[in-house]
């Protein structure tokens, strides 16, 4: 009976221990219980190599946006991703600063747009100080495939001076403000407070300290958080826990954030786990950082019936101007001559239940009211109409588009834009809109654009018809296009141009004919021509760019079945990539653009001896994609060009040209090695000797030649062409 109950006794202190949450600044925290947790997918990692900030769609529901934290080069992407974590698209990043380690992602509203905010300040080795931005971009509508998007950025700094290590960034919908933690090792982590504003320039901003988190006893290291679009809950996580703030009423999250949070207990660890997103005021997604394939986790918190909370209130249509669910009264003034009523309009969160008054007269008041589900809370909001006694003078524009795009730079007070469109660039399309909707827009739009510059001008009319503004774009067409992306000789040697050079180059086998241009690709609209040595690339506009071509015969190298492996001195190997001692001689990977392989980085070519099997080794650390060639002709599908050599069937009874092709999108390759072998055949060295009278031994281009009857044969006795 004594060994029960100390058994029980055990089990309830185990019990306890679990049940009860971290400590936090002294004492233990309070458990939340209403969430529970579902795994969604492990997809990510297809579309992804690491997910260090995730943030949900403002713009498109359903979906989430990521990205990776390395972001150099062909990484500077975020991604539009479901739940599951399956690619919907992609948006290229451009028009930053350079700064790479990227940590989290955020979504936001301000000034009635959606916006995405990436914190590009991560600094393990606390080297940069104050060299820590937010990027910001007006967020697209999600489809499919690749978009490009320039963003902008705020620089900022730490009040204290000091570099710090950062990985979460928040933004308040309801101060329009972001919150901001950096990441603490064994100590107390800090959060700070900037506001968002798009006029701040490229001075360092200095964050502003709020307080900090805890102690530090448990909850250090924080990796990442996110604030409801509704501003009431802010949900922190470091890797082993997550902790919930809600905010009362109208307070401040800097207010919010001094209170003690809850401890979120449906979290269950997950290594490297930086991500969490909020896509309502009940669910958010959490997911690691670690690189190999793992799951996306859905919690959701039951609803309260006892909360009533309005999250929106919109009239006819458009969202009421400042609304924050603090403020119970709202006084909005309708444009001169305005007779028609108001529609208001209001969405609730929490199961709350709304009822709309409509004014029924101008001047006059409409009443939204949300009640709580079970009846026991209610709130009250007043919006107050009046008609303005005075026409508007208005004539500024909110919007001006270029085929259905805000054209950059585009502020209501700027008034002249100049726009390069691309040479062969339908006519731009131009269309705006005025800030006032009684305001008139007349949009005079071009029937061609050539390269001297022609006006699109919008003449807007403000509602009192004496007041107007007009808006000009002046649109010019680019030079044409001229670029050589391909050369294909009638060899089938892939022709090469070097960086800043005019000469396309190209090789063929000592003996044979010269080779001329079999094929090519050039920009859309152009043309080439050879004549002779001379090559005219012609544009789509008639102007021209010439080059040269340089073509040098090769010798094949000598015939051996000993392994060669190579050293550069190769004469009888042509890379225009180059040869290192690591990567031996390189090919590069493929492009889209065709960049590498104008400049003939994809492929390596090898002039070779008649031979009946060529044996290929890769480089000595990597093993990659390729496609190989004999004189053009295809050895098959790609195959995987392995560090133990692969061997190819060629029964080529002359000289010939083996060309390697990289098959890959990423990382360079280089083959290493070679070896050739002959089949025995009835016709030996013996046979043709068998008659000296007839028959001459002679040293060719370093081959062994035996001329018998005015023909020629090799070693192996086959004639040689």
């Amino acid at each position: 009976m004594k060994h029960l109950l100390s058994a029980v006794a055990w089990l309830m202190i185990a019990t306890m221990t679990w049940a009860a949450g971290i400590n936090y600044d002294g004492a233990t925290l309070e458990l939340n219980n209403d969430f529970t947790r579902t795994e969604c997918g492990t997809s990510k990692k297809k579309v992804m190599k690491e997910v260090s900030g995730m943030a949900a769609s403002r713009q498109t529901t359903g979906y989430l946006w990521a990205h990776g934290d390395e972001n150099t080069n062909e990484d500077k992407k975020i991604i539009a991703i479901k739940p599951d974590g399956t690619l919907a698209m992609t948006v290229m990043i451009s028009g930053d600063p350079g700064r790479d380690d990227w940590e989290d992602i955020a979504t936001g509203i301000y000034d009635g747009k959606n916006y995405i905010f990436i914190g590009a300040f991560g600094d393990n080795n606390k080297k940069f100080k104050d060299e820590y931005y937010i990027y910001y971009l007006e967020e697209p509508e999600i489809t499919s495939g690749t978009q490009t998007a320039n963003v902008k950025y705020i620089r900022f700094g730490y009040p204290d001076d000091n570099a710090h290590n950062t990985e979460t960034l928040m933004y308040d919908n309801m101060e329009q403000m972001f919150y901001i933690v950096d990441k603490v090792e064994g100590g107390a982590c800090t959060l700070y407070r900037l506001p968002f504003k798009t006029n701040y320039g490229t001075g360092v901003q200095k964050l502003t300290e709020v307080c900090k988190l805890g102690n530090g006893n448990t909850f250090d290291l924080v990796c990442g958080g996110d604030i409801t679009p509704d501003g009431r809950w802010m949900a922190i996580k470091n890797y082993g826990y997550i902790l919930l703030w809600e905010r009362q009423g109208s307070e401040s999250l800097s207010e919010t954030a001094k209170r003690r949070p809850q401890q979120i207990a449906a979290y269950q660890e997950e290594k490297q786990g930086e991500a969490l997103a909020w896509t309502d005021a009940t669910t958010f997604y959490t997911t690691s950082d670690a690189t190999k394939d793992v799951p996306i986790y859905q919690y959701v918190r039951k609803a309260d019936y006892s909360l009533a909370n309005i999250t929106s209130i919109t009239i006819n249509g458009k969202a009421l101007a400042d609304y924050n669910s603090g403020q119970s009264s709202y006084d909005v003034e309708l444009a001169y001559g305005t007779t028609t009523l108001p529609t208001v309009a209001a969405s609730a969160s929490d199961e709350g239940q709304i009822i709309v008054v409509q004014a029924t007269e101008l001047p006059g008041n409409a009443t939204v009211i949300c009640t709580s589900h079970d009846g026991k809370n209610q709130v009250i909001y007043t919006i107050r109409f009046s008609v303005s006694a005075t026409q508007s003078s208005d004539a500024t524009l909110k919007s001006l588009t270029v085929n259905g795009s805000i054209i950059d730079g585009f502020s209501a007070d700027k008034y002249e834009y100049i726009m390069e469109i691309a040479y062969l660039a339908a006519v731009p399309v131009v269309t705006a809109e005025a800030h006032d909707e009684h305001a008139t827009v007349v949009v005079n739009n071009l029937t061609e654009v050539s390269k001297t510059p022609s006006n699109v001008t919008v003449v807007v009319t403000a509602q009192d018809k004496e007041t107007s503004l007009t808006y000009t774009i002046a649109f010019h067409r680019a030079d044409a296009i001229k670029q050589i992306n391909e050369v294909v000789m009638s060899n089938h040697y892939n022709a090469f141009i070097n960086e800043g050079e005019t000469v396309i180059r190209a090789y063929y086998l000592a003996g044979e004919q010269e080779p001329t241009i079999a094929s090519y690709k050039v920009s859309e609209g152009a043309t080439l021509v050879q004549n002779g040595k001379a090559v005219i690339l012609t544009g789509a506009d008639g102007t021209t760019a010439g080059y040269t071509l340089d073509i040098q015969p090769v010798e094949p190298v000598g015939y051996t079945d000993k392994e060669i492996v190579f050293d550069g001195t190769e004469t009888w190997v042509k890379s225009p990539y180059g040869w290192d001692s690591t990567k031996k001689w390189k090919f590069s990977k493929t492009d889209t653009d065709y960049s590498r392989e104008i400049a003939g980085k994809t492929h390596v070519d090898i002039f070779l001896p008649a031979c009946d099997t060529v044996v290929v080794k890769s480089m000595d650390s990597k093993e990659r994609d390729a496609r190989f060639y004999i004189n053009g002709e295809a050895l098959g599908d790609k195959t995987l060009l392995k560090i133990s050599g692969n061997t190819f069937v060629v029964k080529q009874s002359a000289a010939f040209m083996l060309t390697i092709v990289s098959a890959q999108s990423s990382g360079d390759g280089g083959v290493k090695a070679i070896r050739m072998a002959r089949a025995n055949t009835p016709t030996s060295i013996r046979n043709v000797a068998a008659t000296p009278t007839n028959a001459v031994k002679i040293m060719w281009n370093g081959q062994i030649i035996i001329i018998r009857n005015k023909r020629a044969y090799n070693t192996l006795g086959i004639p040689m062409k």
